[in-house]
């Protein structure tokens, strides 16, 4: 019974808000921070993993490319084709090819002409 009266005059006194069939008990301050850029409980800045691991920073998805073609110049650069997953194309003109590397995934390219750039790398040289 004590605990009826109780409830009775708190809910008096209390202000209370009905929308949509649900009661809201409204009263008190929401805190509004002044600068709405400062992240609590930091000093610092965010760091590059936090940022990546909220959405605001985008890495590129990276596949394994394998070596395709390889063709080499007159002053002895090799032109190499790499292809990875969905015809993921790269193309690499270095001493050396690897047999594979880390590419940015590009899905459904065409495979560029390693003719025209081993011509380009020819003339260059005359």
């Amino acid at each position: 019974m004590v605990y009826s009266v109780i409830i009775s005059i708190v809910l008096l006194l209390v202000p209370v808000n009905l929308s949509h069939s649900e009661l809201f008990v409204v009263g008190g301050k929401m805190y509004v921070p002044q600068d709405k850029n400062k992240h609590y409980g930091q000093r610092n800045k965010l760091t590059r993993q936090q940022k990546i691991q909220q959405g605001s920073i985008h890495q590129p998805r990276m596949v394994t490319c394998r070596l395709k073609k390889r063709m080499k110049a007159k002053n002895g650069d090799e032109v190499c084709i790499y292809q990875g997953q969905n015809r993921t194309y790269e193309l690499a003109i270095e001493n050396k090819c690897p047999r594979e590397y880390k590419c940015k995934y590009n899905p459904y390219g065409e495979e560029p002409n390693i003719y025209s750039v081993i011509e380009g790398l020819n003339d260059a040289v005359k």
